[in-house]
């Protein structure tokens, strides 16, 4: 009898496990999924964290052009030279041994023609010029092409012709060129106690007419840069 019972429960016993094993095996999908949903929320996660990330950097280039490079370039386009440059427009022309700068691109206006008629002192600050040749000098640069000379007002070059227009406005007669601004900076010189100014650039203004025959303004010809 026992020999019978014992083959008949080690059946009943291994009948149980593989059912158990059915029942664990039936859960195991489930289990499965459940992995697999939690993987990929996971990589999903990460996937969205990878593009925040990319988003993150795209955006840092949109709005910073000069993202990746030297932050001062982005702000300081000057970045890269001599900070003396970006600050000191002179920078690279050296100042000459001694000097100090004392005005930079100041302007000088002088009444070549005043009213002799006027006030003495006006005339008399003036004894001195003779300064038809530069006059003649420039127009005949201009007109033979070896200079260029600029509107006084846009800074746009004027070619030959239009300068010529602009004679033709005073009758091509040079001596209603009656007051002359120079462009200039000055240089003091503290051990040497003397001051030296380099010109820039000369505009010359021809006279205007009030109805009486009296000048009461001058209209700027043209802007040119001396060397």
């Amino acid at each position: 009898m026992n020999r019978i019972l014992l083959p008949v429960i080690l059946i009943v016993l291994f009948t149980s496990c593989g059912e158990g094993g059915r029942k664990k095996g039936g859960a195991s999908p489930a289990g499965t999924d459940a992995t697999e949903v939690a993987d990929n929320a996971i990589t999903k996660t990460l996937e969205g964290t990878s593009a925040a990330n990319r988003a993150g950097t795209d955006s840092s280039i949109t709005l910073n052009p000069g993202a990746g490079t030297d932050s001062n370039t982005t702000l300081n386009p000057g970045a890269g030279t001599d900070s003396n440059t970006a600050l000191n427009p002179d920078a690279g022309n050296e100042l000459p041994a001694g000097a100090v700068l004392i005005a930079r691109d100041i302007v000088t206006e002088v009444i070549i023609r005043p009213d002799p008629e006027g006030d003495p002192w006006e005339v008399e600050k003036v004894a001195g010029y003779n300064g038809e040749s530069l006059v003649d000098g420039i127009f005949s640069n201009i007109y033979d092409g070896t200079m260029t000379v600029y509107d006084y007002h846009s800074g746009e070059p004027l070619k030959p012709a239009d300068v010529k227009k602009i004679e033709g406005e005073f009758k091509n007669d040079r001596t209603k060129i009656g007051k002359i601004s120079f462009t200039e900076d000055w240089y003091y010189f503290p051990e040497e106690n003397r001051v030296e100014k380099r010109t820039k650039s000369v505009t010359f203004g021809y006279e205007l007419y009030n109805n009486v025959g009296k000048v009461y303004a001058y209209r700027a010809a043209f802007r040119a840069d001396l060397n």
